[in-house]
C-alpha cells in the first residue's frame, strides 16, 4: 500500500523497483530516476509522523542540512520532500553490501581490515561533526562498502529528521539501535558527536571480538549494561589484537563522553596511526586527507 502511494507521488519522476527494506526509521525502495536515468533508493519515513506545517518544516532543515554533506565516504541524499502526507529521501543506490552482511559470515576479520574500515568511518563521521550533523544510529547496517569495498556511511540525519517529524524535542525519545547505544542516548540526554564515536566503538569492538560487548534479552537490559557495566577488554577476547587499537576502541567506550577522543580524527589517527588525520582547515573540503591504500 505504500509502495502504491509513493509511486503516485513520484510519478514521472521515479519508478518504483521493489521494496529493499524495513524498520523503525521506515521503508527503502529502489527505483530508477527517469530523468537521468539512474538508480535511486527512496527512504520513507513512517506514513504515522505528524503533517503538522511545524513539523514539516523541522523535518526539511534536519534533512537538508544532512543532504549538504559532501564527503567521499558518505552516501549522498539528491532530495528531500514532504508531499502527499508522505515524508521522503531520494539517495544514492550502492550496489554492494553492508558491514552486518559481512559479520554475520562470522569470519574472523583481519587486523588492517579493521583499521580500514574504522578508518574511513570515523573520516566520515568527523566531516559530518564538522557541520553539525551528528549521526545517532551508526551500526553496522548503516556502513555500506560499495564496488571498490569503499566504505559508505548512510543515514545520516535520518534519525534527527525522524525525530523532528515525530514533535519531540531533543530529549527524552530514544533513537537508535540498542546494542550500538553511546549511555547518554540510552538515557534520552541531549548528544553530540562523541555518541557516534561510541557507537563506532561497539562496531570496532564486533569486528575486532566477532561478539557484541552487550546483549540482553530486552531492550531495557542492554541499555542498563550500555550505562552502567563495563565493557571487558578486546584483548581478553582476541590474542592477537594490537594493544594500541585495544586501547583505542577502550577509550572510545568509556561511560562519559568527556573520557573519549576529543574529535573522530583523533579516533581515525589512533587506529591506523600511520595514517594520522589531521582535521580540515575553514574552507578546505573534507576528505583531503590521504587515501588509504585498498
Amino acid at each position: 500500500a505504500l509502495m502504491v502511494r509513493l509511486q503516485r507521488l513520484v510519478e514521472g519522476k521515479y519508478k518504483l523497483e521493489r521494496l529493499v527494506g524495513k524498520g523503525g526509521m521506515g521503508a527503502v525502495f529502489l527505483a530508477h530516476d527517469l530523468t537521468l536515468e539512474r538508480e535511486v533508493v527512496i527512504k520513507v519515513l513512517p506514513p504515522y509522523i505528524s503533517m503538522d506545517a511545524h513539523v514539516v518544516k523541522r523535518f526539511q532543515q534536519e534533512a537538508k542540512t544532512a543532504a549538504k554533506l559532501d564527503h567521499t565516504n558518505i552516501i549522498p541524499i539528491y532530495r528531500v520532500e514532504s508531499e502527499g502526507g508522505l515524508n521522503y529521501f531520494v539517495m544514492k543506490y550502492v550496489a554492494g553490501t553492508s558491514l552486518e552482511a559481512v559479520l554475520e559470515q562470522k569470519q574472523p576479520l583481519t587486523i588492517d581490515y579493521i583499521q580500514r574500515v574504522l578508518w574511513e568511518a570515523a573520516c566520515a563521521l568527523g566531516h559530518a561533526h564538522q557541520r553539525g550533523v551528528v549521526h545517532r544510529d551508526v551500526k553496522p547496517a548503516n556502513i555500506m562498502f560499495d564496488h571498490d569495498g569503499r566504505v559508505m556511511l548512510t543515514d545520516f540525519g535520518i534519525s534527527k529528521a525522524l525525530q523532528a517529524a515525530s514533535g519531540f524535542t531533543g530529549t527524552g525519545m530514544i533513537i537508535g539501535t540498542p546494542h550500538y547505544m553511546a549511555p547518554e542516548q540510552a538515557k534520552g540526554t541531549p548528544v553530540d558527536g562523541r555518541a557516534d564515536q561510541y557507537s563506532l566503538g561497539v562496531v570496532a569492538y564486533r569486528m575486532l571480538t566477532g561478539e557484541l560487548p552487550y546483549t540482553g534479552d530486552s531492550v531495557h537490559t542492554i541499555l542498563y549494561k550500555h550505562i552502567f557495566e563495563e565493557v571487558p577488554r578486546a584483548s581478553s577476547k582476541r590474542a592477537d589484537a594490537p594493544e594500541f587499537l585495544v586501547a583505542a576502541i577502550s577509550r572510545a567506550l568509556s561511560k562519559e563522553p568527556d573520557q573519549r577522543f576529543g574529535t573522530m580524527e583523533e579516533f581515525a589517527t589512533a587506529v591506523w596511526p600511520e595514517q594520522p588525520v589531521a582535521i580540515p582547515k575553514a574552507g578546505q573540503k573534507g576528505g583531503g586527507h590521504r587515501r588509504p591504500p585498498p
